[in-house]
């Protein structure tokens, strides 16, 4: 089952787009979440545990045609915490 933080993480922030070739690294979605805690005043899983809870809730990360591993294919982002966590990353 997954845990309700999550489950409501992926529904404010998660888009499902089969149109959206390159997806989300594991990396982004885990900064996406970090920044989705913050703005809801809840403490953050540890990475490791977030990586497990998305494998519960059915998500499972691809190769994407570029030969690279982690990637959830389909996914975007969406809502304020995308704004937040795009305006606050820096490359």
């Amino acid at each position: 089952m997954t845990p309700p933080q999550i489950s409501q993480f992926l529904e404010d922030c998660i888009i499902k787009d089969d149109t959206n070739d390159s997806g989300l690294n594991a990396d982004t979605l885990y900064g996406l979440y970090v920044s989705w805690c913050s703005l809801n005043r809840k403490v953050p899983l540890p990475d490791h545990a977030f990586r497990t809870a998305l494998r519960i809730a059915g998500l499972q990360t691809e190769k994407n045609g570029k030969g690279k591993k982690g990637i959830f294919q389909g996914l975007r982002m969406t809502g304020p915490a995308a704004v937040d966590y795009i305006l606050n990353s820096s490359d």
